[in-house]
């Protein structure tokens, strides 16, 4: 049965099996997902995962720079990408892409170059990583309008297309990151979001879509036009064995495309632009997309329908995906604002459960990871660090500084940054983060590991004042008082 826009609605098996599933014991716990095949690893965005890697060494803290280039900024610009990662050949890899042209692959335990790849343009999307058989590719698009297919075990190029033909003529382009699914049971496609331009008076060209192309080969499926503006990356889920895409728009459009055809399901209009792709669950009630925007609202929307069932008002704009946990007798959404805080709310009515407060705005999308029993989110704000927030509570749990940006400059919300990832590695958790300062860093979540002190909080500064100004007061009353004796002294008496 569909509904009028064609969205297949949940049976009532499957609807059945969503509710079984939530009183399961133990999903209160995070789950990390099994393979790094959409941009924040799967359609719940928890950008986690662990890996059994044999041959790597213990992780520890590492940094790297890439090419150590400085550019100058340009509105869209980024540093790094977002990180992903997988097991390849028993080592756990890292790879991301950098404004520098290049996709590094690097061992995540170590930081040690694996391997680089060369495109020709910037790689502002997080890559993603399929299964071929016995081997493991890695996709990735960049401001070339090509998407790449990249052997992960040595960097050699499997296959690539162009989403636009190629023109000498002066524009750009913007690819979002690319997705791995299917029509069916199986994945076989990957679906790429794109919007290029060209401005010439004999070659005007101005639009934006998403094109599927076949893993095999790389050859395309199908392409959905979607208007001239830019696009987050796609999430794909399944529902009831069909296959659909969610994704937003600079024009605040968030669309629901049919991942076998591309017709547009439906879509809704927001007031502001959707920088980041929205998060999917299921729910007793039926399937869930939680979005959110640059107007600063979370929204929680029918996904059969895009009806909206609840909305949650933050008090500035929202530039990252939210984060779904699932757990036993519900589920929490997890999402930053530029308003310092980090919200925690009810996926089912929207209600607030709980909310951090930063010492800047929260641009970035959280990594949901539970390290030792300490399950928590973490995120990047523009007071230039980590945070580390406990889901339970909203409590900090700690901080590290991650670098202060390369460019001073006004509008930092024109570039999405890169969001924090994170990784269970021989049993020890690490987060990787691509920092605005052009550093990629690699710091343990583990309580023995953090490098970085609890970061304290106002309160003592302001403290600090009076212990500081006392001695000072001391001294300027008493030399005042000095003075005052030595004038009297000087006073002659009148007759």
């Amino acid at each position: 049965m569909k509904s009028a826009g064609g969205f297949p609605r949940p049976s009532i098996v499957v609807l059945g099996l969503a509710a079984i599933l939530w009183l399961v014991p133990g999903l209160g716990r995070v789950q990390a997902c099994a393979l790094w095949s959409q941009s924040r690893c799967d359609a719940q965005n928890t950008a986690a995962i662990e890996i059994d890697a044999p041959a790597s060494e213990p992780p520890r803290a590492w940094s790297f720079d890439g090419s150590g280039r400085v550019w100058g900024y340009e509105p869209g610009m980024t540093v790094w990408s977002s990180p992903a990662l997988a097991l390849v050949e028993g080592r756990a890899l890292l790879a991301v892409g950098n404004y520098d042209h290049t996709i590094y692959a690097l061992d995540a335990a170590t930081g040690e170059r694996l391997w680089s790849f060369t495109t020709g343009g910037p790689v502002y999307a997080a890559p993603v990583f399929f299964r071929d058989d016995d081997r493991t590719l890695l996709l990735a698009a960049s401001t070339d309008r090509l998407v790449y297919a990249i052997d992960a075990a040595n960097g050699r190029q499997a296959w690539v297309h162009s989403v636009e033909d190629y023109r000498p003529t002066l524009g750009g382009a913007r690819l979002a990151a690319p997705c791995v699914g299917g029509t069916g049971d199986s994945d076989n496609a990957a679906f790429v979001a794109y919007w290029v331009w060209d401005r010439s008076l004999a070659n005007s060209l101005q639009r934006s879509g998403v094109l599927a192309l076949a893993l095999a080969d790389g050859k395309p499926l199908w392409r959905q036009e979607l208007g001239d503006n830019d696009l987050t990356a796609p999430i794909f889920v399944r529902t009831a064995g069909h296959g659909q895409l969610f994704l937003g728009s600079a024009n605040g459009n968030l669309y629901a495309l049919d991942a076998a055809t591309g017709a547009v399901q439906w879509r809704k209009t927001e007031l502001d632009a959707v920088r980041s792709p929205p998060a999917f669950l299921v729910l007793a009630s039926g399937p869930l997309v939680v979005t959110g925007s640059k107007y600063g609202t979370v929204r929680g929307l029918d996904a059969a329908t895009g009806a909206e069932r609840w909305n949650y008002k933050t008090g500035d704009r929202i530039t990252g995906s939210p984060a779904i946990l699932a757990e036993r007798g519900g589920a929490r959404a997890f999402v930053g604002s530029y308003d310092r805080f980090l919200y925690a709310l009810n996926p089912a009515d929207g209600s607030l459960i709980w909310r951090y407060a930063a010492r800047g705005g929260l641009y970035s999308s959280p990594a949901l990871v539970d390290s030792g029993g300490e399950a928590m989110a973490l995120v990047l704000g523009w007071d230039h660090m980590l945070h580390a927030v406990a889901l339970g509570s909203g409590g900090l749990l700690f901080s590290a500084f991650t670098g202060r940006p390369l460019w001073n400059v006004a509008g930092m919300d024109d570039s999405n940054w890169s969001s924090p990832a994170a990784g269970r590695i021989r049993g020890r958790w690490i987060a990787f983060v691509g920092s605005y300062d052009g550093t990629l860093r690699a710091l343990p979540l583990g309580e023995a590991d953090r490098a970085a002190p609890v970061l304290r909080s106002n309160r003592w500064f302001w403290l600090s004042f009076p212990l500081v100004l006392l001695p000072f007061l001391a001294l300027a009353i008493g030399l005042t008082g000095r003075q005052r004796r030595r004038q009297r002294a000087r006073v002659i008496p009148t007759r």
